[in-house]
């Protein structure tokens, strides 16, 4: 199977569920939202791990933005072919939208053009080629 590469011309993250406003941005939209650090381990099931310097947008900020319903409980987020990761909404607040690592834009491993960056969370549950936040009422 050959190696699926996101176009970030045509690239979209969208955000749906259990909120007021859903949102659609571009990669452009993602660069310009305010950015912030993280540094984090990433620990692989594999048995290898790194602590890197995540450059990105905070979730929290696009959630203000599109306006949480009261009955959102969780977010699931995924990637461009589908595979899921669930966090509650408390885990949700710590996310990274990241775009960059070590001061680089991501190439396609690390995950270009975004992948949610979950300090809590082992490294399976921080998506890759992340394109769509659901906002959930239930788990």
């Amino acid at each position: 199977q050959g190696q699926i590469v996101l176009n970030p011309e045509t690239w979209r993250l969208t955000i749906g569920g259990a909120i007021i406003t859903p949102l659609s941005l571009t990669y452009a939209d993602v660069l310009a939202l305010p950015s912030t650090e993280v540094t984090a381990t990433l620990d692989c099931t594999s048995g290898w791990y790194t602590t890197q310097v995540w450059q990105g947008a905070r979730l929290t900020d696009l959630l203000t933005q599109a306006g949480l319903r009261p009955e959102a409980v969780g977010i699931l987020l995924k990637d461009v072919s589908g595979y899921p990761a669930f966090l509650t909404m408390a885990e949700a607040g710590e996310v990274l939208l990241a775009t960059h690592v070590g001061g680089q834009p991501f190439d396609h491993w690390h995950g270009f053009p975004l992948r949610a960056v979950v300090p809590s969370r082992r490294g399976w549950q921080w998506v890759k080629w992340l394109t769509e936040i659901e906002v959930l009422a239930s788990l």
